[in-house]
């Protein structure tokens, strides 16, 4: 069961950190299914954990130019639709092209799933974040 998954996986991040870890937020990148978001809330908030969705209701045009912006490259690593690639890289023209396949332009609806690759970029780049911006302790 996906609770049992989650608090699995925090065991393992609390093991690996030792006595560093303290976990108080899970944060989801869920944008818009309501559904889902009530299940979470509902599901996971007897875990005693802040739950936060910070991509929450985003217009999905400012993430497209905020991902871009980032230069971190995004991989499909599942997919439901057959002319979807396993392996793909997630642009602009995908996202695009989705609405003609009837699928979310971001596979909000389970149609795909992808990876960001974050470590192929710098942390800075990856955040938009400027050199004086870190001088000055902001990340």
């Amino acid at each position: 069961p996906y609770v049992e998954r989650i608090q699995r996986g925090l065991q393992v991040v609390k093991q690996h950190l030792g006595d560093k870890s303290s976990i108080s937020t899970l944060v989801f990148g869920d944008l818009h299914l309501d559904h889902i978001k009530e299940w979470r809330d509902m599901t996971l908030s007897p875990l005693g954990y802040k739950l936060e969705y910070p991509l929450w209701k985003v217009d999905y045009d400012i993430l497209m130019a905020d991902l871009e912006k980032s230069q971190v490259p995004c991989v499909l690593s599942g997919s439901t639709v057959n002319c979807l690639t396993v392996g793909a890289l997630f642009t602009r023209q995908l996202y695009e092209q989705a609405p003609l396949l009837n699928v979310d332009g971001f596979g909000e609806r389970g149609e795909f799933h992808s990876l960001a690759q974050v470590w192929q970029v710098t942390r800075p780049i990856a955040l938009s974040v400027t050199t004086t911006q870190l001088q000055k302790g902001c990340t």
